[in-house]
């Protein structure tokens, strides 16, 4: 019996996303589309593939069973597309791209509009999220590299692989201009975490650890309860940004990703620490040969980074945090 293999693509994003209308949205195109088919894909089986209820769609246990299949065969005729691309030279198509919401803050807006520039028949489609959720969309092949957390990545992953480690970038505790820690020399750790701390995603633990550790004490000695550790968690470097700026909460961050804030005034680095880093790491699928495009895009990436580095160098030069250390004392948020 021959399948229709667009409309098993189609069955499958239907799978995926679990609504006709979110899995139309991510295929571009109309709703009622999408429902014909699948329609026409059951009429063929001639079993249904999914069991439609109000809050969307599961698939039948027939359906679980076609579409493990199906994403074996759908898979390898994706790579092989893929592999024919690449022969051809195309300079043009498609280019998923994964980000942290820090590494996307940093480098995207350096790195973006170059790329654009050079490449404008291609389409590119940015997408962000933590870690383990942008390595599964790179396992299932909806997106072609992933810049993430360099030590997130196990050594001994069989599916992913390693395209290139950007060197390490300062972070700082970043805290809004008139914050009383703004108008002290020597802030120590301890100091830092009297204040609420803003976090974006979630800390990697090298970076973790060292806050937790610094907490101990206090909550051990029983003096004033320090505030919960983050105090805040954000979706977007955006919101914990806008969190800072309005009240006595302290974010990690590069100074060259908030180089209009500072020059504005607005924000001020108080504190730095040799832990306090962005270790940035771009990867790919192993055993996928990258594109021309996909390595036009690690160039921009790694151009977008010397630029970072290098305005962080100049904004360090201008706001040291590193007077001299003054002894530790309590102070109550």
């Amino acid at each position: 019996m021959p399948l229709d293999l667009r409309q098993v693509r189609h069955a499958r994003m239907l799978a995926e996303h679990g609504s006709f209308s979110r899995a139309a949205d991510a295929l571009g195109i109309a709703q009622p589309t999408l429902s014909r088919a699948i329609q026409s894909l059951e009429r063929e089986l001639g079993l249904p593939l999914f069991t439609r209820h109000r809050h969307g769609v599961e698939p039948t246990d027939f359906g679980l069973m076609f579409l493990e299949q199906a994403a074996r065969v759908t898979t390898q005729l994706d790579d092989l597309e893929h592999e024919v691309a690449l022969a051809k030279g195309l300079g043009e198509g498609e280019l998923r791209a994964g980000l942290g919401p820090y590494a996307a803050h940093a480098l995207m807006p350096r790195c973006v509009g170059p790329f654009v520039a050079a490449h404008p028949a291609v389409r590119l489609r940015i997408e962000l999220g933590p870690w383990d959720a942008l390595a599964r969309m790179l396992r299932a092949r909806s997106l072609d590299l992933v810049v993430g957390e360099a030590s997130l990545l196990p050594d001994d992953d069989a599916d992913i692989e390693l395209v290139e480690r950007l060197a390490p970038v300062r972070a700082h505790l970043l805290a809004r201009a008139g914050h009383p820690l703004a108008r002290r020399r020597g802030v120590v750790l301890d100091d830092a975490l009297a204040w609420p701390v803003v976090q974006v995603a979630r800390f990697p633990p090298r970076v973790l650890k060292p806050f937790l550790a610094a907490r101990a004490p206090r909550q051990a000695t029983g003096d004033t309860a320090p505030p919960p550790f983050p105090a805040v968690e954000c979706p977007t470097v955006e919101l914990a940004l806008a969190t800072v700026v309005r009240s006595d909460a302290l974010m990690l961050g590069a100074l060259g990703a908030f180089r209009v804030e500072i020059e504005a005034g607005l924000i001020v680095p108080v504190l730095h620490e040799p832990w306090m880093r962005a270790d940035w790491a771009v990867t790919r699928l192993r055993r996928r040969s990258p594109g021309p495009m996909a390595l036009a895009f690690v160039d921009a990436l790694r151009d977008a980074h010397e630029r970072l580095l290098a305005d962080d160098r100049e904004l360090a030069g201008r706001t040291s945090t590193s007077a001299p250390a003054r002894p530790r004392t309590t102070r109550r948020a």
